[in-house]
């Protein structure tokens, strides 16, 4: 493993209320491959480390297709995720909720529309 490329469990949504809080309370970016939903402050559980905190999680709905497809689109922007997790601002909440526009998309185009709405949640530290 690289270090601090990896996404380790800890850096994931799991609950269905940490899910819920980020639709009701995040805002909301719609791209063309997928949606997502940002909320600015840590997590519902603060990380034990000291350390900042980011969490994501990523939805796909029986709407993108059978689930090998729904697979490979959560794999896909968890990796486009995860290639970029050190270029956001600390102390976010995210939701990724794919559309069905991702099918067959590569990774680059992914990654390229990830960081598009990244931009346009200013949650990008471009310093």
């Amino acid at each position: 493993m690289h270090g601090g490329n990896t996404l380790p469990k800890s850096e994931r949504l799991k609950r269905g209320s940490q899910f819920r809080h980020a639709y009701e309370h995040g805002r909301k970016f719609v791209g063309k491959l997928f949606v997502l939903y940002v909320v600015d402050g840590p997590p519902e559980r603060p990380m034990a480390t000291g350390r900042a905190s980011r969490a994501v999680g990523v939805v796909t709905s029986r709407k993108v297709g059978n689930a090998v497809t729904r697979n490979r689109a959560r794999r896909l922007l968890r990796e486009a995720y995860r290639l970029n997790k050190q270029k956001l601002n600390d102390n976010l909440q995210m939701v990724m909720v794919a559309r069905s526009a991702i099918n067959g998309k590569r990774r680059q185009e992914v990654e390229a529309e990830l960081l598009r709405l990244f931009r346009a949640a200013g949650i990008l530290n471009e310093t």
